[in-house]
C-alpha cells in the first residue's frame, strides 16, 4: 500500500497526466495594470511560484477592447497580449509545470 497521500498522487484526465491532484482555481489578479493590458513579470512570478500544482487555471482573459470585464485583466487578442502570456507559460514550463 502506497504511503503516498491520495491529493499527491500522479493521474491521468484523458490525455492530462498531473503530477498530483491539486487543480488551482481562476485567480484573477488585476496585475496587467499596464496600457496594452499585457500579463506581466509579477504574473508569471504568481504562476510559476504555484507551477508544482497539477493543474492551474489561468486568470480570465478577455478576446477583445469590448468584452474586459474586470479592471487590470491581461488580455489575448494583441500580439503584446499573447507575448505576456508566454512569459507566464515560459515560467510554469521552467518550473516543470504540466503543459
Amino acid at each position: 500500500m502506497s504511503k503516498v497521500q491520495p491529493l499527491l498522487r500522479e493521474i491521468m484526465i484523458g490525455d492530462l497526466h498531473l503530477k498530483n491532484r491539486m487543480v488551482m482555481a481562476p485567480m484573477t489578479r488585476s496585475r496587467a495594470n499596464n496600457l496594452d493590458h499585457r500579463a506581466t513579470e509579477l504574473q508569471a512570478k504568481h504562476y510559476g511560484q504555484r507551477s508544482s500544482a497539477g493543474l492551474i487555471i489561468t486568470c480570465g482573459s478577455q478576446v477583445s477592447k469590448n468584452a474586459v470585464g474586470y479592471i487590470n485583466t491581461p488580455g489575448i487578442y494583441s500580439e503584446a497580449q499573447v507575448d505576456g502570456w508566454k512569459l507566464v507559460t515560459d515560467e510554469v514550463h521552467k518550473r516543470e509545470g504540466a503543459y
